[in-house]
């Protein structure tokens, strides 16, 4: 794959330090790279997460969808004096990176799902639901979370606390990269989130002739729901899917 990328442009819209692994993984290929978070995030309702981590072990499992996620969590516990890696509950994650955030944590996730996704999360779980006997679940997510896990955990017999741990605020674009976007500049966008998928179409244009790589289904669905008319789905988030992806989606292996 040496060389693969020379000569193309390539956005990921994130934060520098979570795209910093891609980054140097794609510039080793040749390509140049452009680094921009298009959302940022804020405080979620902080007196119910405070009151939920307080009482954390009385819940059967905790679910976490994103990393944004187990930072909130990890600043509550660490705040409130919670050691999260000993309470007696069961943990789960949607995503290798997610998981890997709570094993930083000294929390290893129970059920990491094969489908890194909601969807496949429910799958995974929905045979652990005992009939006629709730299983109490805390779901802690951002405030534009989409309700497919919550609704389908309740509809396999689960007990769902959710808890608004953060909220999803727009970050401006730089202009040059709004200049090289316009322009043709660009080939391909990393986009690791649906509310990035729709900041990017609001603050751009999704017609231009890019190529989205999505890091899961619902972040694809959004793209191609705002206007997007190339979007692929990398196999996994991890750097090197990711990296994978960028080179199929840019007809270079």
């Amino acid at each position: 794959m040496a060389d693969s990328l020379v000569g193309r442009t390539v956005l990921i819209a994130r934060d520098p330090v979570r795209a910093e692994g891609l980054k140097l993984r794609l510039t080793s290929l040749g390509a140049e790279v452009l680094v921009c978070p298009v959302t940022a995030t804020e405080s979620g309702d902080e007196v119910a997460l405070d009151a939920a981590v307080t009482a954390i072990s009385s819940f059967d499992w905790v679910i976490v969808t994103s990393v944004n996620a187990v930072n909130a969590l990890a600043d509550v516990a660490q705040r409130r004096g919670v050691n999260l890696s000993s309470a007696e509950i069961r943990w789960a994650a949607v995503g290798r990176a997610t998981a890997a955030a709570l094993a930083e944590l000294g929390v290893i996730a129970a059920m990491p799902p094969e489908d890194h996704s909601a969807a496949g999360l429910v799958a995974a779980m929905a045979g652990l639901a005992t009939p006629g006997a709730l299983r109490r679940v805390l779901l802690p997510q951002a405030d534009l979370a989409a309700p497919i896990l919550a609704d389908g955990l309740r509809a396999a017999g689960f007990d769902v606390t959710t808890v608004t741990a953060y909220r999803t605020v727009p970050a401006d674009i730089d202009q040059a990269i709004a200049k090289a976007w316009a322009s043709g500049a660009i080939d391909a966008a990393v986009i690791a989130a649906p509310s990035a998928a729709r900041q990017i179409a609001a603050q751009l244009h999704p017609d231009a002739p890019v190529t989205v790589v999505a890091i899961g289904k619902s972040t694809a669905t959004a793209a191609r729901e705002c206007g997007f008319q190339r979007v692929i789905v990398a196999d996994d988030s991890t750097d090197e899917a990711l990296t994978a992806a960028v080179c199929k989606a840019l007809g270079k292996h």
